[in-house]
């Protein structure tokens, strides 16, 4: 049985999707709920923690996709 695994781009391509999506997300998130909860944050300020958070994620979701691959080319047990 050859088990082969997603590639290092695919991987790339499949996080990247997945951080624009979010990074859209966290910016409607903060336009519409900061404002319920008192937080009044300018337009350029909430673009900036967003891209922070869309860059911790990139890492964080690229480091998790290959990790799973590997468990699942290598039949690691977790």
């Amino acid at each position: 049985m050859n088990l082969k695994g997603q590639s290092r781009r695919m991987s790339m391509l499949e996080t990247v999707v997945c951080v624009i999506a979010g990074y859209i997300l966290t910016v409607l998130m903060q336009y519409f709920l900061y404002p319920l909860f008192g937080i009044i944050v300018p337009a350029k300020e909430a673009l900036l923690i967003s891209m922070f958070i869309v860059i911790i994620a990139f890492v964080k979701n690229f480091a998790v996709r290959r990790l799973f691959n590997a468990v699942h080319v290598k039949k690691i047990k977790v």
